[in-house]
């Protein structure tokens, strides 16, 4: 790869996995890559990484739809109620069903949603009592007991994907990696998002776009996502791997980019097809292609799958995080009255060489006021820490950009000139 420092963990001719999960394998003691491969192969394989050879795989059948398994789980510890042992599988058929498969090959058939329209990934439920279950087509994330019973459901539209469990608090209740929620789930949709669910009713409890027009970091295609920390005061990370180019960003709980790599995602004027506009990947110059999957590996790295081989994907361990400059939204098309409002939390600038913001008027006129501090400690409530740093103003068409270096943190206001003004605030944050 082109300026990455990885490790390569499996790449082969003809597999294309776009699921990978590091782990020991409870039937053998081996350390392991657990994948499934939905458009070559069709089929769930067990590699080994100390011996460097596929240990066993299994085909998938069926004919209703044409890619699957997506999502391969191992399981670690009995299920009694369907007679799954540690080190057999589930995972999603081509007829949209959910089985078991045993390390014998002996399959057995879970459940299969009547509404099923893709069905992708199934996760075990902590209590190890049923399933959550996600559906690409149909848009659905699901609990269910193993008769096939629905125990909730939640619409979140085309596009569902990837799940992950949030591990919640530690023995002593003292440090924690939710936001209130046990799951995470990608939908993969043009800057949509992340959601973390309770795995007990289906509420979101977070997201990432907020249901907010402030403080946004816009997802592009995500397709997997994880949670990184055991951090106090909400410290703790979720890292997005994006289908549309190869990105890779970790946002804070307030959706704001800390690190990662990212590059734009085009929608391009299409005269000839009679639309508005067609989206078109674009690779990033890292040599990234198309993120199927974020994981965490064993040795505490971040692992993921990039779809760049002539007729392979690579599974990859990073030995070092690429940066590059990241791009978010402030505010995005908010309207503000005279009275003007604080667009909180501030934005961290310490360790960014410089923070630029770009103002863009789409009605009335605006003016957008600047504080900076060189204090670390940012204390919103204490006016002695912030100076006014710069202010300027925009009419309806209009646009401004500033740039701001060796500040601590930026607080950014914004009032209407004109009454019920519109506007947007982009952010580039750059190492």
């Amino acid at each position: 790869m082109l300026g990455l420092k990885a490790r390569v963990l499996f790449s082969r001719h003809g597999y294309s996995p776009h699921f990978a999960d590091n782990l020991v394998d409870p039937a053998t003691g081996e350390e392991v890559l657990v994948m499934a491969d939905p458009h070559m192969r069709r089929s769930v394989v067990i590699y080994s990484l100390e011996s460097g050879e596929v240990v066993w795989e299994h085909g998938v059948g069926g004919r209703a739809v044409t890619a699957n398994p997506h999502i391969v789980r191992m399981v670690t510890e009995e299920i009694p109620e369907i007679g799954a042992q540690p080190g057999d599988v589930l995972c999603a058929d081509l007829d949209n069903n959910y089985v078991l498969v045993s390390r014998r090959r002996n399959v057995r058939l879970i459940a299969r949603p009547g509404d099923a329209k893709w069905s992708h990934d199934c996760l075990p439920t902590s209590d190890l009592r049923g399933l959550i279950i996600t559906d690409y087509s149909a848009g659905f994330v699901r609990r269910i007991d193993f008769e096939g019973n629905t125990v909730w459901n939640l619409d979140l539209g085309s596009g569902v994907a990837k799940l992950s469990r949030v591990e919640g608090l530690t023995t002593s209740g003292i440090h924690r990696n939710d936001f209130g929620g046990d799951l995470l789930v990608a939908v993969n949709r043009s800057s949509e998002g992340v959601y973390e669910v309770r795995e007990e009713d289906g509420s979101v409890v977070w997201s990432c776009p907020p249901d907010s027009t402030r403080n946004v970091f816009w997802p592009m295609k995500p397709h997997s996502a994880l949670r990184l920390g055991l951090a106090e005061l909400g410290g703790n990370v979720t890292v997005i791997g994006m289908e549309a180019g190869g990105g890779v960003v970790a946002v804070d709980k307030d959706c704001r980019p800390v690190w990662g790599w990212m590059r734009p995602f085009f929608a391009l004027g299409d005269k000839h097809r009679r639309r508005r506009s067609r989206e078109v990947y674009r690779p990033t110059s890292i040599g990234l292609h198309e993120t199927t999957h974020v994981f965490w590996t064993l040795r505490g790295r971040l692992g993921l799958i990039d779809w760049n081989g002539r007729y392979s994907s690579t599974v990859l361990e990073l030995e070092e995080l690429p940066r590059s400059s990241l791009f978010w939204a402030l505010a995005f098309r908010d309207e503000v009255g005279p009275e003007g409002t604080f667009l909180d939390p501030p934005i961290n600038a310490m360790e960014w060489e410089e923070v630029a913001l770009n103002l863009l008027v789409h009605g009335g006129e605006v003016e957008l006021t600047v504080y900076g501090t060189f204090s670390p400690y940012a204390d919103v409530e204490s006016k002695d820490v912030w100076f006014r740093a710069e202010s300027v103003t925009a009419g309806e068409g209009e646009s401004r950009v500033l740039r701001f270096s060796n500040l601590s943190a930026i607080r950014v206001h914004a009032r209407s000139i004109t009454p019920n003004s519109k506007y947007s605030v982009f952010v580039a944050q750059r190492p």
